[in-house]
């Protein structure tokens, strides 16, 4: 179990990526809520713009 606590470190969003399971989890403290991607997806940040990652693209 991982505990952050936001208040502490000033995190506004987290992301655990799990090369096994083919899973993305993005924590968004700033909006309240958590998405789920797999290893294909393109994942946006939620705290920048214009950021995107495309994971398909990627050796993982």
């Amino acid at each position: 179990m991982i505990y952050i606590n936001e208040n502490s470190f000033s995190v506004r969003e987290y992301w655990i990526i799990d090369a096994v399971k083919n899973q993305i989890f993005v924590y968004n403290f700033e909006k309240g809520d958590a998405e789920q991607y797999t290893l294909q997806d393109s994942v946006k940040a939620g705290i920048y713009e214009n950021l995107v990652i495309d994971f398909s693209k990627l050796d993982i």
